[in-house]
């Protein structure tokens, strides 16, 4: 036999013990509020050591947008905000990043910087990861584990159904083909957005093939993102199913449908059209891999989500930048409204006793999510007046 040198002992050993797989990435926890992922992020400081901070993983994003508060930390030019706008880009190069010891690729992203303590109200984050920083890299979302994992490309072998994803080169955005309704379609993946958007000429598709589905107007649960004025508008439904490729189909997934202006913007800094993305309440049921350069995604199915997403007070909520919360809808199905009494700008201050105020959004929306039939009782400020509204909960649409 042939001298046994310490690497072809070190390959046996690791095939006896493990089949020869490799080990999985380093990972780090992820907390989840409102479907939506951070993570802490490690920042060289000027005066020395490492800022940590806490991130917005999204990838829809493009940008490296950040909190006034730690630009000053890092030493990071904060611009004028021209009046009215809460951010604005920053002459300042993109400062080194690195989650669980892995470096991002920050070469030539911008920083935008926004006024106040937190990258974007109703979510606690310093800043966000864009998928532009992850373009290079293996990435695990594993929402079932709560980790997020970085490797370097082919290092990992992933389970779950394989799926061709299209990568942008420049922005790291991607997308995948996915049947709904026997109808292939492609839509953007992103985990930024608490719930999934389509096209309203879809729903209007689906409306006239099935007009038994019910629907209702305006954004709830998963889909009341920030509180845009227009998701007050949107088309809100839920569709039977959807099959991202050939993975398992998703059952019982709200959507919102909005103007497709909306997702030709979208397209834009995406690898091709879309016609809606998909966001985190459908992603989160899985462990998702992502090799952005092999232009690969894996889905691996984990638990179902006990609570129906939809069983809720049908408002649309705002967050503000002081912390506080507003309505900026009322839910109408059949041309009536879901709750009495409440008005677009009242001011949402407790739910059943809970104070929302400086509180993170997932727990306004949890709060007004309940069983069909019950109540909650929510207290609102309005022209500086407080108003008490016994609203009930329904299984929306």
């Amino acid at each position: 036999m042939d001298k046994v040198t310490p690497l072809v002992v070190a390959a046996i050993v690791a095939a006896s013990i493990g089949g020869g797989a490799a080990p999985p990435p380093p990972s780090v926890p992820m907390l989840l509020d409102h479907n939506r992922m951070t993570v802490e992020v490690e920042f060289p400081h000027p005066a020395g050591g490492v800022r940590k901070a806490r991130a917005w993983v999204d990838t829809g994003g493009t940008d490296l947008l950040m909190s006034e508060s730690l630009a000053r930390d890092l030493g990071i030019e904060v611009p004028a905000f021209p009046p009215g706008e809460p951010s604005a880009p920053s002459s300042s190069r993109a400062p080194a990043m690195r989650v669980g010891g892995v470096a991002l690729d920050t070469d030539g992203m911008t920083v935008v910087v926004r006024a106040g303590r937190v990258a974007l109200p109703g979510i606690q984050a310093d800043c966000t990861i864009a998928p532009r920083a992850l373009r290079r890299l293996h990435v695990v979302f594993d929402y079932p584990a709560r980790r997020l994992a970085l490797a370097p490309p082919g290092a990992v072998k992933p389970p779950g159904t394989p799926v061709q994803c299209r990568v942008n080169p420049a922005t790291g955005l991607f997308l995948v083909d996915v049947t709904i309704d026997g109808q292939k379609l492609a839509l953007g993946v992103d985990n930024g957005s608490a719930g999934t958007w389509v096209s309203d000429a879809l729903t209007a598709s689906w409306l006239a093939r099935h007009p038994d589905w019910p629907y209702a107007k305006g954004a709830a649960g998963s889909t009341n993102f920030f509180g845009f004025p227009f998701e007050t508008r949107g088309i809100l439904m839920r569709l039977p199913a959807v099959a991202v490729g050939a993975a398992a189909p998703v059952p019982d997934v709200a959507v919102l449908g909005l103007p497709q202006e909306l997702f030709d913007w979208y397209s834009r800094k995406s690898a091709g059209a879309v016609v809606g993305f998909l966001g985190a309440d459908l992603i989160a049921r899985f462990r998702l891999d992502v090799d952005f350069s092999a232009q690969m995604t894996w889905w691996q199915p984990g638990p179902q989500p006990r609570q129906h997403d939809l069983d809720i007070v049908g408002l649309t909520i705002r967050a503000e930048a002081d912390g506080s919360y507003a309505v900026a809808g009322v839910v109408s199905r059949n041309g009536r409204p879901a709750v009495e009494g409440i008005e677009p700008n009242d001011r949402l201050l407790r739910i059943d006793g809970f104070d929302v105020t400086n509180t993170p959004m997932g727990n306004v929306i949890a709060a007004l999510r309940g069983r069909p039939g019950t109540t909650r009782t929510l207290i609102l400020e309005r022209a500086g007046k407080r108003l008490t509204v016994t609203a009930p909960v329904v299984r929306l649409p």
